[in-house]
């Protein structure tokens, strides 16, 4: 991987900094003194240890509101990150489909045990497609990258494991599936497009940090393209108009190739939020992302 500005690496672990609140109740409380944490309305938490990769993910369920009411199916979007974004995710679908903005959605939120030092090791992990070795990182930036490569692992986690859990569950409109994520999980969400074009229906990266090992998102397109001539996928991707080079100019040249290529069956729409940076296009995953690809239609399907 060659040499890339600090500023690149530190957005992997931003959550590091926001995710403090990961932490237990004040020190200065007593257990007794210690305030009810907030739940949200109708969802739920289930803890789903991989037998792929060992490690146990904290599932964090959100249902729609006519879900009880009901025997309609819903699209399921699978949400990265969801210890960081579930509750802005979560809220924010509820509202646009209260306004028929989009249709109501069962969220699958794929979260992390233990607090934001276990988030960024886990997320640095799963969600980067291919290994670097320490040695090959700026020694500043080692704890910062704790490890990587274990993509294709996580994909097949999701596959395998949890995608036939939540079917199994939930009534889910079948063969409508979405995968979300936000700059290492906007890089594995394309990582997802081209390693398992049939898992999902639709996409939705948000400043993806495809400058990830010299670009290898992109050679992984090149790649698909010799045998590919259709991808058939609503994919959604943006950047921020303020980001650093390090996302906009790599994502800029893919966005670029993408439409060189004219794949067949693929609705792709891209974005650049006008003085937006990398942290506030969080919110985009679901207020121009998940609006863009499952449109503006009504809540469930009836069986």
């Amino acid at each position: 991987m060659k040499t890339k500005p600090i500023t690149f690496f530190l957005i992997f672990i931003f959550y590091s900094v926001i995710c403090s609140s990961s932490q237990t109740p004040a020190q200065n409380q007593t257990k007794a003194e210690a305030n009810t944490p907030v739940t949200l309305h109708r969802t739920e938490i289930i803890k789903l240890k991989s037998a792929i990769n060992g490690a146990t993910y904290p599932i964090n369920i959100a249902l729609p509101g006519s879900y009880f009411a009901s025997d309609h199916t819903y699209p399921v979007v699978y949400l990265l990150d969801a210890y960081s974004s579930f509750g802005i995710v979560t809220e924010m679908a509820r509202l646009l489909a209260s306004d028929k903005e989009m249709p109501e959605i069962i969220l699958v939120g794929i979260s992390s045990e233990g607090g934001s030092k276990e988030f960024v090791y886990n997320r640095s992990r799963d969600y980067t497609p291919t290994q670097i070795p320490e040695e090959n990182l700026p020694e500043a930036l080692r704890s910062l990258i704790p490890t990587s490569g274990g993509g294709e692992k996580f994909l097949e986690f999701i596959k395998t494991e949890l995608i036939p859990l939540v079917e199994s569950k939930y009534r889910f409109k079948p063969e409508d599936r979405t995968l979300a994520g936000h700059s290492l999980g906007g890089l594995f969400v394309l990582y997802s497009l081209f390693r398992e074009p049939n898992l999902f229906n639709r996409y939705v990266a948000v400043s993806p940090a495809l400058l990830w090992d010299d670009e290898f998102v992109l050679k992984q397109e090149e790649k698909f393209f010799e045998n590919h001539k259709s991808l058939n996928a609503d994919v959604y991707t943006a950047v921020g108009s303020n980001e650093d080079g390090t996302i906009v100019s790599p994502w800029k040249r893919f966005i670029s190739k993408m439409k060189e290529r004219n794949y067949t069956g693929l609705n792709l729409k891209t974005e650049i939020g006008v003085n937006e940076t990398h942290y506030t296009m969080i919110p985009y995953i679901i207020t121009h992302g998940l609006k863009s690809v499952l449109g503006g239609e009504q809540s469930g399907s009836k069986n």
